[in-house]
């Protein structure tokens, strides 16, 4: 159980972002990672715990890395372009305003939260809005039902800019990755079965390993 409180909290249209930089001397390489609220709004405390799990902690190993962890809590929501898109821009949008640095965002998306960031991120780029992520990690992704495909193809169904890399299911290698016709450019292993523990010590460490480029 986390004791760790966030440097700051971020309300935003649905849900809130809780903040831990890496050093106090403010954002530098935001790591934006979004919960699953596939069902109910995500509790932002029980979220918080998740990632540190007994024996790993995500949130200290991406400190140790130097990325800034940007904890995004929404609520359920029955569409991808009403205000849970609105909330993913508020989040990019305080993210590119508060960054000192120029490092491109890494986004990770669990569950719903993964095909949220892909509309948003996609929707950006087809508004020519410049979401200034250079990764995007969907774990679990929900499938989108036709309602959500129709929405996705309407703004080009992936984004194109950032790197797509995939979690991977438990059992599943390298090796059987179909490269040539999957959406993900790569995939990333080391996930625990059913999600429990959320980010195990293998799977921190590949989507760190992976992503964080300083």
């Amino acid at each position: 159980m986390t004791t760790v409180a966030p440097a700051s909290n971020w309300p935003l249209m649905l849900g809130s972002a809780a903040v831990f930089p890496a050093t106090d001397g403010g954002l530098m390489a935001p790591f934006i990672l979004v919960g699953d609220s596939d069902v109910t709004a995500v509790d932002p405390g029980t979220f918080a715990r998740q990632l540190d799990s007994p024996g790993y902690s995500f949130r200290e190993a991406l400190r140790a890395a130097g990325a800034d962890l940007i904890l995004v809590s929404l609520g359920s929501s029955d569409t991808l372009d009403g205000s849970a898109h609105r909330s993913v821009l508020e989040v990019l949008f305080r993210a590119i305003g508060e960054r000192l640095g120029s490092t491109p965002f890494t986004v990770c998306g669990i569950g719903r939260g993964a095909l949220q960031l892909r509309y948003t991120l996609a929707r950006c780029e087809c508004d020519r809005i410049d979401h200034q992520t250079g990764q995007f990690v969907s774990y679990s992704s929900t499938t989108p039902t036709a309602a959500e495909a129709d929405a996705l193809n309407k703004v080009g169904s992936w984004p194109v800019i950032p790197r797509r890399l995939e979690v991977a299911g438990p059992g599943i290698t390298a090796d059987s990755f179909d490269y040539e016709n999957s959406a993900f450019d790569d995939l990333i292993t080391g996930a625990a079965a059913n999600r429990n523990p959320l980010f195990t010590e293998e799977l921190g460490t590949n989507i760190i390993e992976g992503t964080v480029d300083l």
